[in-house]
């Protein structure tokens, strides 16, 4: 059986993280979502692959090549323009019509080897036409969800679109698998919508796999770090730790709970480790510096002295000054966050935080959230920003800012500061 992994979407809300890269490319512990999707169809003996893609499309292809690395063999379809799950399909119609059935994945969705193998299961053992992963949300109107009849049978797909348009809450859970006949009643219906509902009223059995466990989609900013959360709960909590040989760590630094140390990682005296935590190859962390809670640092992070992260995932080669404070943040690759910069996570009271999206405000799920920086940011010396804000690539923040607001891309940003001088009315 092929699989067909979707990779095109643009992911605006997503931004600034998504500006040049696709969603299926942003970082979880260390590698990307792909990764993940790839390991999963290879665990469960998947390794013809077919990614469609668009959006960021270079990175995928020179990060992944022809699968070889992996084990498995890759061929890419070009998405020309973003024109929904129906057309990504079809632009691989080529590749699938020779199938009789296939597994659909879409790329912007955490996919454990278990839902994979769940699925194919059930679509087995149902004798499905097609079956679809589904899995309960509190908040139905965001996602395709499905109304299920009697012994899982799918009675009615609804696609996304907003605040009346669901029918339960399951959610489809982006893994599926489709008899090839998918790609006629595409062609001919349009809409997945219209295509599974052709397929009910004709009879055809169409599946709805539960799955009960967390589940991830990247949708919003804080999905990534509910992913981190989740990929390092499965692969360090109850498992102990793993340190590379290679790594230097002093013996003065301290390490508690479940940690990930790659390859040539060093860490400085007196700095403190508290898992989960996940540390990428030839990151470094200066002396007296506290990295816990579920913070992430990709390859090549440097982090200076007495620094403080938290429950925040640090992308490739970026570098943060001393006396830093990071928490709950998203910072892009090859940014630089200069000395005593700090991005507040909270402020007080309980008062909701908010996110600007194409003019719309969304409200954030969490008690506290930091920034989301964009990739080649620089944070000058000093800088205050305020929870939930966006600093888009490219930018430039001068020392001493305090960023009340969020920042386009390749904005230069500098505050006016004014020193005023007047005479005590009490003397010592």
């Amino acid at each position: 059986m092929k699989a067909l992994v979707l990779t095109a979407g643009i992911g605006n809300r997503l931004r600034p993280l998504t500006a040049k890269r696709s969603k299926s490319m942003l970082m979880i512990a260390g590698k990307p979502v792909l990764s993940y999707i790839f390991e999963s169809l290879k665990e469960n003996g998947i390794k013809d692959v077919v990614v469609v893609t668009g959006h960021g499309r270079e990175e995928i292809i020179n990060r992944f090549q022809h699968g070889g690395n992996l084990g498995i063999k890759i061929r890419y379809a070009l998405q020309h323009k973003q024109k929904g799950v129906e057309n990504a399909i079809l632009t691989a119609k080529d590749e699938l019509e020779s199938e009789e059935e296939f597994l659909l994945i879409n790329g912007d969705v955490l996919v454990e080897p278990d839902m994979i193998r769940r699925t194919l299961g059930s679509h087995e053992s149902m004798d499905a036409h097609t079956t679809m992963l589904v899995t309960l949300v509190s908040n139905p109107q965001q996602f395709g969800t499905v109304k299920i009849g009697k012994n899982g049978m799918v009675e009615k797909l609804v696609e996304k679109g907003g605040p009346e348009r669901y029918v339960s809450n399951y959610a489809v859970a982006g893994v599926s698998v489709f008899n090839s006949e998918i790609l006629t009643y595409l062609e001919k219906y349009k809409t997945m919508e219209n295509a599974v509902e052709h397929m009910i009223t004709t009879k055809q059995n169409v599946v709805a796999c539960v799955w009960e466990k967390e589940w991830a989609e990247f949708t919003w900013p804080w999905d990534i770090l509910k992913a981190n959360r989740i990929v390092m709960d499965r692969k360090l909590k109850g498992k102990g730790s793993y340190i590379s040989e290679t790594a230097d760590i002093h013996d003065s630094v301290t390490i508690e709970g479940p940690v990930y140390i790659d390859d040539a990682a060093v860490i400085r005296p007196h700095s403190s480790v508290k898992g989960p935590v996940w540390i990428g190859k030839r990151v470094f962390i200066g002396n007296n510096s506290l990295v816990r809670d579920y913070a992430s640092l990709c390859e090549d992070v440097h982090i200076g002295y007495s620094v403080e992260i938290r429950n925040s995932m640090i992308f490739d080669k970026v570098d943060v000054g001393r006396m830093t404070y990071i928490a709950d943040s998203l910072i892009g690759a090859g940014s630089c966050i200069e000395a005593g910069a700090q991005l507040w996570n909270w402020r007080p009271g309980s008062e909701p935080f908010y996110l600007d999206t194409n003019g719309n405000k969304v409200q954030i799920p969490l008690s506290k959230f930091g920034a989301i920086i964009g990739d080649s940011v620089v944070i000058g010396v000093n800088t205050s920003i305020y929870p939930a804000r966006r600093i888009g690539e490219g930018s430039f923040i001068a020392p001493g800012c305090v960023i009340d607001r969020d920042i386009p891309p390749y904005s230069e940003v500098h505050m006016k500061q004014e020193l005023i001088l007047s005479e005590r009315t009490s003397k010592c």
